[in-house]
């Protein structure tokens, strides 16, 4: 066993779950096959299932922008929101 590190920098579609705002959580997945969001949440959640540790799993939209927000993968919780 060793540590390891998986970085992806992508550009997509839109996912779900816009309306949930900074400090809410997000608790459900939306299951539309085509929702990065939902496949970056499965993803970890099937390497944990595996055995695998994780210390550390966020999405970030709009990396370095201003309105920058992020989802850490493990808790659920957001920070920053979506503008309305």
């Amino acid at each position: 066993m060793g540590n390891f590190r998986i970085e992806i920098d992508a550009v997509g579609g839109h996912g779900c779950q816009r309306e949930i705002g900074d400090g809410e959580t997000v608790t459900q997945w939306c299951g539309q096959s085509s929702c990065p969001d939902c496949k970056a949440r499965a993803f970890v959640a099937d390497l944990k299932s595996t055995g695998n540790s994780i210390a550390k799993a966020t999405l970030t939209h709009w990396p370095g922008m201003p309105s920058q927000v992020q989802d850490d993968l493990l808790s659920g919780k957001r920070t920053g929101s979506f503008g309305k």
